[in-house]
């Protein structure tokens, strides 16, 4: 009973681990720039798998597969993010020579506001795109819906956010070894049950 408790503990940090070496594999494939967002809602579609019970999926071949079928529309999100984070940044270098230092307190938690949500879709992003199979733009607008609509799962993952941040910057190894398969393993347990009510209650568009 415990050898077969360790050996299926060891079989799951192995597959982990090879997701993470895939994960950066493809990244750097995609020459990075290109390889990230794609890369990423593979590494998703695979926890999306393991999820509904699908853990002995060839990992090379499926990762190969699920990174193919979103190379392009992940990178028109990944650059339309890319604006979007880069507009808020602008934003925030130009309070302080704009706007009056009475109002500056008022304006930076506004950006910071606003920088959250937008992390939090950006987020949820991959995931959706990992579970649905519906138009461009309406991945953007389950992905943004989803942070008002289950405050309580977006705070879960806010918080995991900032966990996984903490665990990157003080236990660099880890991060490096299971770090973000770990990562994208969490986010998406975290939404796999509110997506399946989703999919049951909603025709797909």
């Amino acid at each position: 009973m415990l050898t077969s408790i360790v050996i299926k503990v060891a079989e799951r940090i192995y597959a982990f681990v090879a997701l993470n070496v895939l994960w950066c594999f493809f990244v750097l494939l995609g020459l990075g720039v290109f390889g990230f967002m794609p890369a990423t809602v593979a590494l998703f579609r695979m926890m999306r798998e393991w999820n509904s019970g699908k853990k002995d999926l060839p990992l090379m071949k499926s990762f190969l597969t699920f990174y193919k079928e979103a190379f392009i529309r992940a990178n028109l999100y990944g650059a339309m993010f890319f604006s979007v984070f880069y507009i808020i940044y602008v934003n925030y270098q130009f309070v302080s020579y704009f706007y009056e230092a009475s109002i500056h307190f008022f304006l930076y938690v506004v950006i910071f506001s606003i920088t959250a949500v937008a992390i939090m879709t950006f987020v949820n992003l991959f995931s959706v795109m990992a579970h649905f199979d519906h138009r461009l733009f309406h991945y953007l607008k389950l992905a943004f819906g989803m942070v008002f609509a289950h405050p309580f799962k977006s705070f879960l993952q806010l918080f995991w956010l900032i966990a996984y941040a903490l665990v990157a910057m003080f236990y660099p190894k880890a991060f490096l070894l299971i770090g973000v398969s770990v990562f994208a393993y969490v986010i998406m347990s975290i939404n796999f049950t509110t997506f399946n009510q989703y999919k049951k209650n909603t025709p797909v568009p």
